[in-house]
């Protein structure tokens, strides 16, 4: 435990002295230029870690810090994802979709990522999917409507991305949130490994909680839902 200070700079902000006392860590991202992707980093580095963002628009990333490394890579290149593992104590995955064709993108960008890990001696994998991946798991109106007919191919790859992660080797812990909003964050979210317990969460509070799993394991090798309270 140590004080750590850095000058920071968010995007559209002024930089300011950014002090924590902090366990730090050193953690890759995949996905580092999303939403979730974007406010997970910001929120990492707040706390001190030290971050090797990987994306395929490093552009995206606006984000000044002298604790951040963007690499620009495919999801196809294994060398350049097994580079990113040099050193790295975690990987957080926050992946997407961008269209309902069928794919297997982010299926297999998941096994180049663990296959990485494991040759690389890098343990801990933390990865968000989305409520509705269980098929029970995620209330009649998203689950029965607009799952089967607008997202088929998408939750088809996500299912696949999650039994791969299962298969792994990995200390995996995948997360369920439901429909993400850009609220702020509140830090009072609900878990549960059933249904989740209400239907938006802000991408926020998602960041939150994927961060808090780099080190509490109470959910290691379990696929807890996210929602708010």
């Amino acid at each position: 435990m140590y004080l750590s200070c850095s000058f920071f700079e968010a995007p559209g902000k002024f930089p300011y002295l950014c002090c924590n006392y902090n366990c730090t860590m050193k953690i890759a991202v995949f996905g580092a230029s999303g939403k979730t992707g974007l406010l997970l980093t910001f929120q990492a580095l707040n706390q001190g870690h030290e971050v090797t963002a990987y994306t395929r628009s490093p552009h995206k990333i606006s984000i000044s810090h002298n604790n951040i490394r963007i690499v620009e890579g495919s999801l196809g290149d294994y060398e350049k994802i097994k580079e990113v593992m040099n050193g790295r104590d975690a990987v957080i995955c926050a992946l997407g979709i961008d269209n309902n064709k069928p794919s297997t993108v982010l299926s297999d960008a998941t096994s180049l990522i663990l296959q990485a890990m494991n040759e690389c001696n890098v343990k801990r994998f933390i990865c968000m999917s989305s409520a509705g991946v269980l098929s029970n798991d995620a209330g009649f109106w998203f689950g029965k409507i607009i799952m089967p007919l607008f997202l088929k191919h998408v939750f088809s790859d996500k299912k696949r991305q999650l039994e791969i992660i299962r298969q792994s080797s990995a200390e995996w812990v995948i997360i369920r949130p439901v429909s993400l909003t850009d609220s702020p964050k509140t830090g009072r979210y609900k878990i549960n490994e059933g249904n989740p317990t209400s239907s938006t969460i802000p991408r926020n509070d998602v960041a939150d909680f994927m961060l808090k799993l780099l080190t509490d394991k109470k959910y290691d090798f379990r696929m807890p839902a996210i929602s708010s309270t």
